[in-house]
């Protein structure tokens, strides 16, 4: 069993309450998918629990963006505000850890290219998005693809849309598939409940996961932090 999470964003409250969903499965195994940091009032606790995992983990474009690794252009307003107030204060351990983090890791499970990435694995330092409607190449890379980065959770064959926003789906041996386990820190999918996914490699089959968190206390945190307070009224909205 492995669980996948993705874009954080700075979001304790939510992090704390999926990784105790994990835990309570007795599942031991994490991978993450990137964007750490970014949007919420805690990047520094939430990458310092991330490196205290010592789980396999992809870097993200806010995490990039934290580093100076990429330009701010991309971004919109909210945006570029949240990521100048963590660079303010993010320890220079935890932009070391972020430094530090590969944009791709490959695996093989069950016979099966397995790759984990932040956005399109085939074009990394693109960012480019894969929504449920939208897979551009993608199957070119593995059998088994997981991707964050749109906030939006889903699994996708080469042939279809299977599943979207929560749910169970077994797997089969000849497909192919794209899977985005949502985002844990800001689903964009209109359900403001944390989202992750469950890799259940034994029974090969794909659980994606909505945990309900402290919604309020993370807008407060922001509010009180300076930070627009968009950012925390959206978290309501799932938006």
């Amino acid at each position: 069993m492995i669980a996948i999470i993705s874009d954080i964003h700075s979001n304790l409250e939510a992090l704390t309450a999926v990784l105790e969903d994990i835990k309570n499965r007795k599942i031991k195994k994490i991978v993450c998918l990137g964007d750490i940091v970014g949007y919420g009032a805690n990047p520094n606790e939430c990458v310092e629990i991330i490196r205290k995992l010592k789980c396999k983990c992809v870097a993200g474009n806010h995490d990039y963006y934290v580093l100076g690794k990429e330009s701010l252009d991309a971004l919109n307003t909210y945006g570029v505000i949240a990521i100048l107030w963590t660079k303010n204060i993010i320890t220079e351990e935890n932009l070391s850890f972020l430094d530090s983090l590969p944009l791709i890791i490959e695996d093989k499970i069950k016979n099966k290219k397995v790759v984990f990435s932040h956005a399109n694995p085939k074009y990394p330092k693109l960012w480019e998005y894969l929504f449920p409607d939208y897979v551009d190449d993608v199957f070119d890379c593995g059998d088994l693809i997981f991707v964050g980065h749109s906030h939006i959770p889903f699994v996708n064959s080469e042939t279809e849309n299977i599943l979207l926003h929560r749910g169970v789906v077994y797997l089969e041996d000849d497909k192919k598939y794209l899977i985005n386990p949502g985002s844990v820190g800001q689903p964009r999918d209109r359900i403001n409940k944390a989202s992750y996914c469950i890799f259940d490699t034994k029974n090969f089959k794909i659980e994606i996961v909505r945990v309900e968190y402290d919604i309020k206390k993370a807008y407060e945190k922001i509010v009180k932090s300076g930070l627009p307070e968009f950012l925390g009224e959206r978290l309501f909205l799932g938006i």
